[in-house]
């Protein structure tokens, strides 16, 4: 594409932006929103706090940190899977595919017959 077309395909792109802000604008709920912002912002410039105060008053950055540590966020939990081997009457617990020992039993019995080997699924 040349430098031309792309300029162009700019400017394009800025005049549908500059006519969505401009609709936007005058959506009630928006002017709404940005007063009520307005109004927070100078609640909180006249006791001298920060929007970080304003979290943590109303806790909201203990959830927030709490997710983090955690590392899952609100990422829904895998079902923890029991494996026997009829073979040896060996046993894997794991939640996932990336257990060392069930990747040998599927690369020497294969994926379907080594899944057949669930006896338990539980949250």
């Amino acid at each position: 594409m040349s430098i031309l077309a792309s300029y162009r395909e700019k400017e394009e792109m800025l005049r549908k932006l500059t006519e969505e802000m401009s609709r936007m604008e005058e959506n009630p709920e928006l002017k709404k929103e940005l007063s009520f912002k307005e109004e927070v912002q100078v609640l909180l410039d006249k006791h001298q706090r920060s929007v970080n105060d304003l979290a943590t008053i109303f806790g909201l950055n203990q959830s927030a940190v709490a997710a983090v540590k955690s590392g899952r966020g609100n990422r829904r939990t895998r079902k923890l899977k029991v494996y026997v081997n009829p073979n040896t009457q060996e046993t894997i617990e794991t939640r996932g595919g990336n257990h060392k020992e069930l990747k040998e039993w599927k690369a020497e019995f294969g994926s379907d017959v080594v899944e057949g080997w669930v006896t338990e699924e539980r949250e």
